[in-house]
């Protein structure tokens, strides 16, 4: 029988000091070299992008953006920069797409265009107020959506007007409305352009001022209409000329612009929008006025340190954050590693996420990195600290390099014991820095939290309970398994060994109530963990999701049968059959979701049982009914879903009469490379951060950046 995974990756603190000692006496003193890759000063981070759902989309509707101390706008086409003018501080800028919205409601009623926007909000956050000059009117638009295409907005107009987002008193009928518009100016100002729009307006026709580069700088006209597409825009022309627009024509598709709309979610917080269209290749460029970065409140109400890049790519808005590298790892740092571990903790951290995100490269076409774990997880401003930025102050500039380029320093949260062996156990491929199947103190998760009772109930349910709401009652089950007395009343018992405030309770029990004890485990962490019982539907249907041929249900058996070196998963066989899920990482998801791949399966539904002629009978949740003998020598059948057996220790053992499955392991994430649990233990036990990286990436070297 294999070992469990917790039993196979179990560390010894001599054991681990012994394995250090041999491998920092074999090696000489560390000396951090200048590197021979160079190591930029900023790099640019996505934080909204769409390159299409197979390999990365962060889509909004609007980036909103807000500085305390004011911004600075500017247009970039990547050769120059062209300064649009300023916002004021605390005030608003968002920006948006031009594209096809569904005009739900176009009203003179301010309260009743805030009720439309209200019922849009229940399902979408792409609702938006626009105030314009219309008729001699004070006129409110409310719109929703940036589609690609105007079939798209369409749909969502009939499902707004169902929704009744679109009654009360209407100036005109709701109608998709489009980025096609006629052009007239140029105007000597903003001012001047405002001005004529509200002429145009009085005219009755849809007027917005607009920004343009023309003629090396940034000029003002104004943009007639919103139309589906181009076929009435020689009409309106001729309209627009007819109402006063000097010099009106019909701009070409690909020329840049930025048309201006006065927004009011609320009636004390109008807003400029600027709406770009969709096949500009140019970006409005905001830049933090003082000391305070800049606030995007569509990513978390988080704020970010450089400037903020807005275009469009992909019919979607991009929003790239371009920033000082070594202010970026500030917050890196501080959201990746606890604030309060030791400082060669934060170093060890510093120098891998520099390491990694320059390797990236562009790997995210107009950015290097995303601002998620697909990347390395960066959440601005609020997520630094004293310590995180001593770690990376510290170790300005320093990168890992193997063969004089920079190493692709992956690290994950917990190695569960023992780090990985990517080339036999994640993702194939024999990169010679990882220090393969290396024993790492990743105990600390569990640190200071309380054991659980695996328990049987007497009618039958089993599940877990805390410790320290049993205490030991003194007798014993039939079985010998401790009877344990319940402690206070309404207690809870968990399908896993963790509180989740979501998920109800199997069951409460009440102050002096006796349970039977199965097992004592680990509080649910990062680095010892028992996943909630699978059905074999669920685990099917995961699995199905992954594998490369399909399994035909129901499921009846699920096991690991081979195990690297590590002791990760490396084949796993459902109904007997070899399962093909790729590379040796999508485990974790083809299992549900689980933390890691050392991991083992118990199938709660499948024993050996020996029969009364020394013969052995394998039962494998096949269907049928499990019988028993009693002392009567009359068999019955087992019921319940439920079923309690004594196996061949002698200790009693939670089963079903149906499959199921029990998924628990050690560690959280991939395990390649540097753990980050183990790093911070090897701080505590006095290794500095030139070592600790050493014992991750064996053949690695440390070096600083030449300018530095």
């Amino acid at each position: 029988m294999n070992p469990s995974a917790a039993e196979k990756t179990r560390p010894s603190r001599l054991l681990l000091f012994a394995l250090l000692s041999a491998v920092l006496a074999l090696s000489s003193s560390p000396i951090v070299a200048k590197a021979a890759v160079a190591v930029p000063d900023t790099i640019r981070v996505a934080l909204f992008l769409n390159l299409g759902a197979s390999k990365y989309q962060a889509i909004t509707s609007t980036a909103t953006l807000s500085s305390a101390g004011g911004m600075s706008l500017a247009w970039s086409d990547g050769q120059a920069s062209l300064p649009i003018g300023t916002v004021p501080a605390n005030r608003a800028a968002i920006f948006a797409m031009d594209a096809y919205r569904a005009l739900v409601l176009e009203t003179a009623d301010y309260n009743a265009a805030l009720a439309s926007l209200k019922k849009i909000q229940v399902s979408s956050n792409a609702g938006t107020i626009v105030q314009l000059a219309k008729s001699g009117k004070t006129v409110y638009q409310v719109t929703e959506g940036a589609y690609s295409s105007a079939a798209g907005a369409s749909a969502a107009l009939s499902k707004w007007t169902s929704a009744g987002a679109a009654s009360g008193p209407a100036l005109s009928k709701a109608r998709v409305v489009g980025p096609w518009a006629v052009e007239t100016g140029a105007y000597a100002s903003l001012a001047e352009a405002q001005a004529a729009a509200d002429r145009l307006g009085g005219a009755g026709l849809e007027a917005f001022a607009a920004l343009k580069p023309l003629g090396g700088a940034v000029q003002y006209v104004v943009r007639i209409g919103q139309e589906q597409d181009a076929s009435k825009l020689g009409e309106l022309r001729q309209t627009a000329a007819a109402a006063g627009a000097a010099n009106a024509r019909v701009p070409e598709a690909a020329e840049a612009y930025a048309a201006l709309r006065q927004t009011v979610p609320q009636a004390d917080a109008e807003a400029t929008l600027y709406a770009l269209p969709a096949g500009a290749s140019a970006v409005i460029r905001a830049e933090p006025a003082g000391a305070d970065g800049i606030l995007l409140a569509e990513r978390s109400k988080r704020t970010y340190r450089g400037s903020l890049e807005i275009g469009i790519l992909n019919q979607s808005l991009s929003v790239v954050n371009e920033v000082g590298l070594e202010s970026y790892l500030y917050s890196v740092v501080g959201v990746e590693v606890g604030q309060s571990w030791p400082l060669e903790a934060q170093k060890a951290q510093a120098v891998a996420a520099r390491t990694y995100a320059l390797f990236s490269g562009t790997g995210f076409q107009i950015a290097n990195v995303v601002d998620t774990t697909v990347s390395q997880a960066y959440y601005g401003i609020d997520s630094e600290n004293p310590n995180s930025t001593a770690g990376v102050d510290a170790t300005a500039g320093e990168v890992l390099t193997y063969g004089g380029k920079l190493i692709n320093a992956v690290f994950s949260a917990n190695a569960g014991g023992k780090t990985a062996d990517n080339n036999s156990e994640i993702w194939g491929g024999d990169q010679a820095y990882y220090s393969p199947a290396v024993t790492s103190p990743d105990e600390g998760p569990g640190e200071g939290k309380l054991d659980w009772f695996h328990v049987a109930l007497s009618n039958g349910v089993n599940g877990y309970v805390r410790s320290d709401l049993l205490e030991d009652s003194g007798r014993k089950h039939d079985s010998g398994a401790k009877l344990l007395r319940v402690v206070g009343d309404g207690v809870a018992v968990r399908s896993k060994p963790q509180i989740v405030s979501t998920v109800e309770p199997l069951a409460r029990l009440n102050a002096g109530e006796l349970v039977v004890e199965l097992k004592r485990v680990p509080e649910y962490n990062d680095f010892s963990w028992i996943e909630a019982p699978a059905t074999p539907e669920q685990l099917l249907d995961s699995l199905n999701k992954r594998a490369k041929t399909p399994i035909t249900g129901p499921l009846r058996t699920l096991e690991v049968t081979k195990r690297g070196p590590s002791g990760r998963i490396t084949e796993v066989k459902a109904n007997g059959a070899v399962v093909d899920v790729g590379v040796g990482d999508n485990w974790r998801s083809a299992l549900g979701g689980v933390k890691s791949t050392l991991l083992s399966i118990e199938e709660t539904g499948r024993y050996t049982i020996a029969g009364g002629d020394g013969k052995t009978r394998e039962v494998s949740g096949q269907g049928g009914s499990l019988q028993v003998a009693g002392a009567d020598g009359k068999a019955r059948a087992l019921s319940g879903p439920n079923v309690y057996v004594m196996d061949g220790d002698g200790v009693l053992r939670a089963g079903t009469t149906a499959a199921g499955f029990v998924i628990s392991g050690n560690g959280f994430g991939h395990g390649v490379g540097m753990s980050q649990w183990g790093s911070r233990g090897l701080a505590e036990q006095g290794y500095d951060y030139q070592y600790i990286l050493k014992y991750y990436y064996q053949n690695a070297t440390l070096e600083k950046d030449a300018k530095r």
